[in-house]
C-alpha cells in the first residue's frame, strides 16, 4: 500500500508536525495516538496492515498524526492551567494545520472520520464533538472521556472545554443540530484493563438525550483494553461503514443515514 512520512509546518506547535499517511483515495481517516504516543504507533502496532484491504481498495486514506500530551494533559512539571491551555492548542493544530492539509490532498468536501484507540478515542470523542463540520464519523475505542483525572482538582472554563464527559451534558442548541448529522461510534470492552466503561455509558447516554447519533458497543468481559482487541474492533466497524456506503471519496454523513444505520445496525 502507499505509505507516506510527511511533516506540515505549525506555529501553533513550535516545531514540525510529523505524521505517516497511507493510502491513496477514499474517505480520509484521521488517527490519533494512544496517550503520549506518536504518530508512529498506529503502524507499529499493526494497525494499517490490518485494514490494509480498505486502504488499498481507496475506500479510506489515514493520516495518522502525532499527539502532544506530554506537554498538554500529562504534562507533570506544568500547572493545571497551563497542560488545559496546550490542550487546546493541539486543537488548534489539527484544525488549523492539519485538517487543511488533509483537504488539499484530495478531500476536498469531505467529512473526516476521527479514530482513536485509548486516549486516542479520547481526542476522537473531543474533536468529532468540538468540530461536526469537519469530523462526521468517529470511532473511539475503549476511551476514557473525563480528563479530571489529570487536573489535580483544579478546574477552569479551559479545562472544561476539553472535557467531553462534562461539556456533552450541556451542548449549545446550534452544535446539537449540526451533529445530528453525524454519526459516533463508542466501543470498549469490559475485561481486563478497562477501566472506563463507566465513562463510556455516560458520554453516549449524555449524546442520546439530545438525539445525537451515537451507537455504544460494549464488547464481552473477556475483551481487553489491547491492540488485538481493537484490531478486530476497528474491521468489524469498518466493514458496516463500507457496507453502509460511508467510504467513498467526498462522502459526508446526512442525518438520514446515521438514523438508518443505527436502526438496522445489526443487519448491516
Amino acid at each position: 500500500m502507499n505509505r507516506e512520512y510527511r511533516v506540515i509546518h505549525s506555529e501553533t506547535l513550535g516545531h514540525p508536525m510529523e505524521m505517516i499517511v497511507f493510502g491513496h483515495s477514499g474517505k480520509p481517516m484521521l488517527v490519533f495516538p494512544s496517550q503520549e504516543g506518536r504518530f508512529f504507533d498506529y503502524e507499529n502496532f499493526g494497525m494499517p496492515e490490518t485494514i490494509s484491504n480498505f486502504i488499498e481498495e481507496g475506500k479510506i486514506q489515514l493520516y495518522c498524526v502525532d499527539s502532544i500530551d506530554n506537554e498538554s494533559w500529562f504534562n507533570k512539571e506544568a500547572s493545571p492551567e497551563y497542560r488545559a491551555k496546550r490542550a487546546l492548542d493541539y486543537e488548534r493544530i489539527i484544525v488549523e494545520d492539519v485538517v487543511p492539509h488533509i483537504y488539499a490532498d484530495g478531500h476536498e468536501g469531505a467529512g473526516i472520520i476521527a479514530h482513536g484507540c485509548s486516549f486516542g478515542a479520547f481526542h476522537t470523542a473531543n474533536f468529532f464533538l468540538k468540530y461536526p463540520e469537519i469530523f462526521d464519523l468517529g470511532i473511539a475505542l475503549s476511551g476514557c472521556y473525563d480528563i479530571g483525572f489529570t487536573m489535580n482538582g483544579f478546574w477552569n472554563d479551559d479545562a472544561e472545554a476539553g472535557n467531553p464527559l462534562s461539556y456533552s451534558s450541556h451542548l449549545s442548541y446550534n452544535k446539537i443540530q449540526k451533529l445530528q448529522d453525524n454519526l459516533l461510534i463508542i466501543c470498549s470492552g469490559q475485561g481486563p484493563w478497562e477501566e472506563w466503561t463507566g465513562e463510556a455509558i455516560e458520554l453516549a447516554k449524555n449524546l442520546k438525550e439530545v438525539d445525537i447519533p451515537v451507537f455504544l458497543d460494549l464488547w464481552g468481559y473477556d475483551v481487553a483494553h489491547d491492540w488485538p482487541w481493537w484490531k478486530k474492533q476497528i474491521v468489524y466497524f469498518l466493514e458496516k461503514f463500507d457496507r453502509s456506503g460511508f467510504l467513498k471519496s467526498k462522502h459526508r454523513m446526512t442525518a438520514d443515514e446515521s438514523q438508518y444505520f443505527l436502526q438496522n445496525f445489526y443487519d448491516v
